[in-house]
């Protein structure tokens, strides 16, 4: 019991202290102001930082990863057991990186603009979707039918300037899920379908080296439950589809750095666990396919609005964390 209290009256002397801090410090992370009681005294700027760019950078992986249509160009379901289709494609965000040299500071937190350069961030990926179920039927359609969706991602390096991202365990990641189809796509009969996919983006370190400092957000895993509902109509050698749906997109990670002082000799390490942003984004996309013997080229261009508002100490060139960001895949779809 007197642990327990002990805890409580922890707790609430550190939220009566944060009610008196200025706007300014009550702005950061609260495991990041430098107080005698925290451990972070002297490396809070580090750790403020950390938890910034993680939140900035996490949304627009999130974008890659969920991406649009879970199968290019296709909404109506396979029609059975031992059917197949199989996609490559390139997923693409208009992303923003930062481009600023912005230092690490010994001691508090220190407000910092990190700037935002243009930057394509490229997601390949391998789907597979094979069918379960054919559907019941019903007029000139099948109602019902089910498919099995797989996944493989493939995440290269990408740097810009002092930041870079640097995927681990070869940079792959996986995903798996399920289409329900509510219309079979005939000659006179669009294909419409409900879709639900959990992908998994590949462990990565966000890795930002201003000067001689060293910042590293580690062991970054993300996953993203991706909610569709899309509808397709192919004529003659072209198609179209279009969709909508949700993303629930949760990333974790750690962070580690070096900061150098103003003293010689000065060097000082940090580490903070525990890392976690979550992020709910509508997106909306359409594809344009053409329809060639036995392969479909199709193009995607989508856009995923804006997450959960996220206010951030530092600041990224005027954008925000969580903005809305376009996308875009170019891809092949065969059956077979």
């Amino acid at each position: 019991m007197r642990a327990i209290g002990r805890v409580v009256a922890t707790r609430l002397a550190l939220a009566a202290f944060a009610m008196l801090l200025p706007a300014a410090l009550r702005a950061q992370t609260p495991s990041c102001v430098a107080l005698p009681a925290i451990p972070f005294n002297g490396q809070a700027d580090a750790c403020q930082k950390a938890i910034d760019l993680f939140a900035f950078i996490m949304p627009q992986i999130g974008v890659a990863v969920s991406g649009g249509n879970p199968i290019p160009g296709d909404a109506g379901t396979l029609g059975g057991f031992g059917k197949r289709s199989l996609s490559v494609r390139v997923i693409g965000v208009d992303a923003r990186l930062p481009d600023n040299e912005v230092p690490l500071r010994v001691g508090a937190a220190t407000r910092s603009n990190f700037g935002a350069a243009r930057a394509v961030l490229p997601l390949p990926s391998v789907d597979l979707a094979l069918g379960l179920l054919p559907g019941i039927p019903y007029g000139l359609t099948n109602v019902g039918g089910v498919d099995l969706l797989l996944g493989a991602t493939w995440l290269p390096s990408v740097s810009s300037d002092d930041f870079a991202l640097e995927p681990k365990n070869g940079g792959f990641g996986f995903a798996y899920g399920l289409r329900v189809g509510a219309l079979q796509e005939s000659s006179l009969v669009p294909g419409v379908s409900i879709s639900w996919q959990r992908r998994h983006m590949p462990t990565t370190d966000l890795v930002y080296t201003p000067s001689n400092d060293t910042l590293r957000i580690g062991e970054t895993s993300m996953r993203s439950d991706a909610l569709r509902v899309i509808a397709s109509k192919r004529l003659a050698m072209f198609g179209i589809a279009i969709g909508a749906g949700q993303d629930q997109i949760v990333g974790k990670s750690e962070m580690s750095a070096v900061v150098n002082g103003d003293v010689l000799l000065d060097r000082r390490t940090v580490s903070l666990t525990g890392l976690r942003e979550s992020s709910r984004r509508n997106t909306a996309f359409v594809n344009a396919s053409l329809n060639l013997i036995r392969v479909r080229l199709v193009a995607e261009l989508g856009w995923s609005s804006e997450g959960t508002r996220r206010e951030t100490f530092n600041s990224f060139g005027g954008r925000t964390a969580n903005e809305g960001y376009r996308y875009g895949s170019l891809g092949i779809t065969t059956r077979f």
